[in-house]
Formats: structure tokens, C-alpha cells, sequence
């Protein structure tokens, strides 16, 4: 009896290794590591078109890309639905000086942050063109031309770091700790959060190359946020003397660059209390990026193989 009862104890072990290798096999063959180069920009209050900001693609500075590198982890559930875990770091920028929009240049303000997210997306395959080519290399034999392209569209949730700084004197500054707009003062205005929720939509293709355990392929996509903080700028200035008697005289400088030299100045524009920006409309960026795709493969599956 204590024979039969060990028996069965390995055959249960055995059979469970067995599962569990199984699992693995599969999970590595539907696996794929992701590298990308890329670019970033920005949509929010400053620059834009010469008129009234929307945070729309209208107010896009192509003059103000800056660039993003990626890297993720995609697993292919099958050959139409796919899930992708992303890292991704990249700039973004503005700058009133580049709209001829009066009140946003008389503004005068501009920014640069570091976007550092992590979000995970699912990508839905809706086109698949697959090669006519032959499978195999046969002596005499001479397969169609054809390619294998996967156009998709993708959206997810992630999160991201922000940190938007402005120059002043030669010098860089990080403008969330200085309350440009009396965060720390007025009790209604309390410091807003460096770390935020996105929510990424777009599209892609992928293409293999010659060896078919890597692809190539380009995707682009916006970023939708829940903060109206990218760029420091949301609801309406501040008094000046109060900024600096809290934060000092360079956060009273950044709350309010203004230029009173400048032909395009309009000094009651800029009082306290006039509008700064519009807390009514969040900010955005967008997302390109040229991507490598390398399958993993754990050497055992027959699984059939898509991408």
C-alpha cells in the first residue's frame, strides 16, 4: 500500500511538472521582446497654432520633437489580440514664442519635461496580408513574391513621471516646487501630482525581415492624461509678491514671463486673477516610434506560429 501511495504521489508530481512545462513552452513561444527609437511632442497650452490653444493635434510644433526610446514585452494571445507591457522614455516641450496668437505670446512661457511611463495595451490586429512566397527553398522550384504585414490598432492604461522646468538665468529649474500658479498659498490651490494616469491609443504595422524571428515595424499614438500640469500652466496667475515672499523671487519670475519691452506686450493681461491656461482641458502627447521585434522560442513548441 505505502508503494502505491508513493507511485501515485510521483505520477501527480510528473504530471504537474508536466503542465507547468507545458504552460511555459506555450507562454515563450507567444513571447516577444520590443525595441524602439522613436519621437515625442506635445499638446497643451503653450505654442500652437496662431490662435485661441485646443490640445488638439491643430496646436502640434513639429520644430519642437524631441526623442523617445522604448522597450516592451509583448505576449500574442492569438493571431488577432495581443497584450504589451511598455516602457517607454522620452521629452516633451513648448514655447509661446512660437505662436503669433497675441495673448499666448504675450505670455511668454515655455517648458521642457522628461516623460518617463509604463502603461500595458492591447493591440487588435485588423489587417493581416500574408506572403504567397513558398514556405520552403526548393531546388528549381521558385515561390511567389509576397510580404507578411500586420497593421493594428492599440489602447491601454499606464502611468507616467513628469517634471516640467523652465530656464531662468542660465539655469534649469523644476517649476512644480516653486508654486508658479500659488500652489502652498491659497488653500484652494494645492501642489499638483508629478506622477499621473495616461491612456495611450493608436495604431502600427509590423513587417518581418529576412529572419523571420524579427520584425520591424512603426507606431504612433497619443497619450491622453489626467493632469493639466505637463507644462506648469492650468488656471490663472497669481499675485507676484505672495509667490515670492513663499517661494522666492526666481518663482515669482517663472509665474509670470511677461515682457513689458516686447511690442507684444499687453499688461493687463497678465494680472492676478487673469486666465494663465484652461484647467478645463487636460494635456496630451504623442508617441512614434520605429520598433524591433525579436520571438522568443523556447526551442520545443509546435504551436502554430503568427504574429
Amino acid at each position: 500500500m505505502k508503494k502505491v501511495f508513493i507511485l501515485f504521489l510521483f505520477l501527480v508530481f510528473t504530471t504537474v511538472s508536466l503542465q507547468a512545462q507545458r504552460k511555459k513552452t506555450r507562454f515563450l513561444d507567444r513571447s516577444e521582446t520590443v525595441y524602439g527609437i522613436g519621437f515625442s511632442n506635445f499638446l497643451g497650452e503653450l505654442g500652437g497654432r496662431d490662435m485661441i490653444g485646443t490640445n488638439g493635434i491643430r496646436d502640434l510644433e513639429m520644430i519642437l520633437t524631441r526623442p523617445s526610446v522604448h522597450l516592451g514585452f509583448r505576449y500574442r494571445r492569438n493571431p488577432i489580440l495581443s497584450f504589451k507591457l511598455n516602457f517607454i522614455y522620452g521629452v516633451v516641450a513648448g514655447r509661446d514664442s512660437l505662436t503669433k496668437e497675441p495673448f499666448r505670446r504675450n505670455r511668454n512661457l515655455s517648458f521642457k519635461s522628461p516623460i518617463f511611463e509604463t502603461s500595458l495595451q492591447a493591440e487588435i490586429s485588423v489587417l493581416q496580408l500574408k506572403s504567397t512566397k513558398s514556405r520552403y527553398v526548393l531546388r528549381g522550384v521558385r515561390g511567389k513574391s509576397g510580404i507578411d504585414l500586420n497593421i493594428y490598432l492599440y489602447g491601454g492604461i499606464g502611468g507616467f513621471y513628469f517634471n516640467p522646468q523652465s530656464k531662468l538665468g542660465g539655469k534649469w529649474w523644476s517649476l512644480q516646487p516653486l508654486g508658479t500658479e500659488g500652489q502652498g498659498i491659497a488653500a484652494s490651490r494645492t501642489p499638483y501630482k508629478r506622477v499621473q494616469a495616461c491612456f495611450p491609443i493608436g495604431a502600427g504595422f509590423r513587417l518581418p525581415l529576412s529572419d523571420k524571428n524579427w520584425t520591424i515595424g512603426f507606431e504612433y499614438g497619443i497619450r491622453l492624461t489626467t493632469t493639466d500640469y505637463i507644462d506648469d500652466v492650468s488656471t490663472t496667475y497669481f499675485s507676484p509678491t505672495l509667490i515670492s515672499q513663499k517661494y522666492g523671487p526666481v518663482a515669482a519670475q517663472l509665474s509670470n514671463r511677461s515682457n513689458p519691452a516686447s511690442p507684444d506686450y499687453l499688461p493687463l493681461s497678465t494680472g492676478t486673477g487673469q486666465q494663465r491656461g484652461d484647467p478645463t482641458d487636460k494635456d496630451a502627447y504623442m508617441m512614434g516610434t520605429i520598433t524591433l521585434t525579436y520571438r522568443l522560442k523556447s526551442g520545443r513548441s509546435v504551436l502554430p506560429k503568427f504574429r
